[in-house]
């Protein structure tokens, strides 16, 4: 029985963050149990513990019989997620650089980009997002820092949401980070970091200016 209720409380769990990372329920949103759990077709109980979780990690607060207040992004979080994105993908450049993979991994980089595309030219736009994060994630794991790499896939879940809120349906942005993800990929294959990091700047400042401070 307990069995059941966990599994019950980790799928209201995985549902309603998927909803608030993706958009579909917008940050500032009071949400219930009860609209939750009718929904969900489940019982309040396991809406119950899944809101305690996602309100330890963060991601809400709990009003007592108000509901929960969904977190907004906040101008500063953003600010300091897109600082944190440039210093460890610049490193990451420079690392693909220095180890001369820099041909290799730019070539990887412009077959997501394709995919990236075909996204956009389909409207798929959730799966133009996902591999949005794809794309920088993919240079990030060729730097080769574990470390590094662990600390930017922590930021994954914060760039998701931040993704959806720029790029939702927003196809002038889509095609202003396909411009820029090109430049990306032909700046790793000529093995120039210092552009790199420059256009990198550009491009993030550019696609969070309406969530920026």
């Amino acid at each position: 029985m307990s069995e059941l209720k966990i599994s019950a409380a980790d799928a209201v769990y995985r549902e309603v963050k998927g909803c608030i990372l993706d958009g579909s329920i917008a940050g500032g949103a009071l949400i219930s149990e009860g609209e939750i759990s009718e929904l969900l077709d489940v019982s309040r109980t396991p809406v119950r513990e899944a809101f305690v979780r996602l309100q330890a990690e963060g991601w809400m607060t709990l009003y007592p019989k108000r509901g929960a207040l969904v977190r907004a992004v906040e101008p500063r979080e953003v600010r300091d997620v897109v600082e944190a994105r440039i210093a460890v993908e610049s490193r990451a450049a420079r690392s693909v650089v220095e180890a001369q993979e820099h041909r290799d991994v730019a070539i990887d980089l412009g077959e997501i980009l394709r995919r990236q595309r075909q996204s956009l030219e389909t409207g798929d736009h959730d799966d133009f997002t996902e591999t949005d994060c794809v794309f920088h994630t993919h240079l990030v794991t060729a730097g080769g820092n574990a470390i590094l790499t662990e600390f930017y896939e922590r930021l994954g879940e914060r760039q998701r949401r931040m993704a959806a809120r720029i790029l939702w349906k927003d196809d002038r942005r889509c095609r202003d980070v396909l411009t820029a993800h090109a430049r990306l990929v032909d700046l790793v294959a000529a093995g120039d970091a210092t552009g790199f990091e420059q256009e990198l700047t550009a491009h993030l400042h550019h696609s969070y200016d309406g969530l920026l401070p």
